[in-house]
């Protein structure tokens, strides 16, 4: 056991004792070990993790993130095509990060705070639109034998559980609230996310399929289970980055509340394959759209990237409930100008959508029972949705207003429905539900 106290780390909340704590890693490195954490507040930025390595946090224990960014180490060169966001492009601007390790582990009732700390210049680079981040708390890549359990994670400016290639996760038990993605595992494997508590800014627990390895890989045997999940975007989602695909994913037990856009999406926009995917057990209360499955050709991937597909999605035991209250919105400084992001559901209908050359196949949805404001008109009965095949995924990316009020069905082969139900807090004029080009 190496007492991160014992290499010179001091606990009085001021003093950036990361040199100290990358030494105890590295004298735990040579032979595998508990990397300890007692009971105190300690400033630290970035450490460099490697195998066979183990964080114990005393209950307790607090990591302060710096609130200097540039104490955390520089983004690496990447000397490849960046087709995805920019926050999955880079790893090492992190607490802890780590790559081609295996055998790590972080747990114990500790805290992990990132002080809301913002990156205050521009951040060159075509995939820089989406920033001015910061640091994130945990990014692995290319890892295996991971687990983080227990701890609570605060206030993130980037994602906060950004693992990438990684094999054998495990995932537990974490007390999440931050300003950006919660958990994200991007083209991994084998992965358990249970018992967490995720409050986010935008998604919060997100299964990616992205370009960062620079080749397509899937995502693949995710389980995500027992979760409470709150977002100012998306609460469970698979997509945004979708190169490589989904398979064999479950979905269930899970409890959502207060979420601006959507409690479940499922999404494919660049060339990925979606197939084999089970959601069951689900309730929403306050939640803009219950949940979305959409396919785009957005094709953000190397040169030939295809439309891609979606088929094979169970769907059971999914209740959303009102009222639809305003939701304490996230508030933060960027640049000395205060910014508010969304402090209310923004309804609009389920809908399950594929392409005119892409059709989403074989699709149940079985005990659903979906409630929704109402108030739409006899003009929003004739409304004609548009193609937008090229477009990013989301509940508004085919309108604001749908001419269904529960579910919006289009571009669908084999849809199989029992027993949905949908109801209106106030009378509507459109129909519960309409299918156009189904199957």
């Amino acid at each position: 056991m190496y007492n991160i106290v014992d290499f010179g780390a001091v606990s009085d909340g001021k003093t950036n004792v990361t040199s100290a704590v990358q030494r105890a890693v590295d004298a735990c490195r040579e032979q595998g070990g508990v990397v300890y954490v007692p009971f105190g507040t300690y400033v630290v930025a970035s450490v460099h993790i490697y195998s066979h390595v183990h964080f114990v946090f005393e209950p307790g224990a607090v990591f302060l993130g710096s609130t200097d960014a540039d104490d955390f180490d520089d983004r690496e060169t990447v000397d490849y095509p960046l087709y995805q966001d920019f926050s999955h492009s880079f790893f090492h601007r992190a607490m802890f990060w780590g790559e081609d390790c295996e055998d790590i582990s972080f747990s114990g009732n500790g805290t992990i705070d990132m002080q809301s700390t913002w990156e205050n210049r521009d951040i060159p680079g075509e995939n820089a639109w989406c920033c001015r981040r910061a640091a994130k708390i945990f990014s692995f890549k290319n890892c295996k034998d991971v687990a983080i359990s227990e701890l609570k994670l605060y206030n993130a400016t980037d994602l906060a559980v950004y693992l990438a290639g990684c094999e054998n996760v495990r995932l537990t038990g974490l007390t999440v609230k931050v300003h950006i993605d919660g958990i994200s595992p991007d083209c991994c494997k084998n992965v358990i996310i249970s018992d967490c508590h995720v409050v986010a800014g935008d998604d919060a627990i997100v299964p990616k399929c992205s370009y960062t390895l620079n080749k397509k890989q899937l995502c693949e045997n995710v389980v995500i289970s027992n979760c409470t999940v709150s977002s100012r975007m998306c609460a469970i989602k698979l997509g945004t980055e979708t190169n490589g695909g989904f398979k064999n994913i479950v979905i269930q037990n899970c409890a959502i509340y207060d979420t601006c856009l959507t409690g479940v999406a499922l999404e494919i926009a660049d060339g990925g394959e979606m197939d084999g995917i089970t959601v069951s057990n689900i309730t929403m209360k306050n939640v803009g759209s219950p949940f979305i499955i959409q396919l785009t050709d957005r094709g953000r991937g190397p040169e030939g990237t295809t439309i891609g597909s979606i088929k094979n999605v169970l769907m059971d035991n999914i209740v959303a409930i009102g009222p639809y209250d305003e939701i304490e919105p996230i508030r933060y400084k960027v640049d000395s100008v205060d910014e508010t992001l969304f402090d209310k559901a923004h309804v609009i209908a389920s809908s399950v959508i594929g392409q005119p050359n892409g059709k989403i196949e074989n699709i149940s949805l079985s005990n659903i029972y979906l409630t929704v404001p109402g108030g739409g008109t006899e003009k929003d009965r004739e409304i004609i949705v548009p193609e937008r095949e090229k477009m990013t995924p989301s509940a508004a990316t085919f309108g604001e207003v749908l001419p269904a009020y529960g579910i919006y069905f289009r571009h669908i082969k084999n849809l199989n429905l029992c027993n949905v139900q949908t109801f209106t807090l106030s009378e509507d004029a459109r129909e519960a539900m309409v299918f156009e080009d189904v199957e």
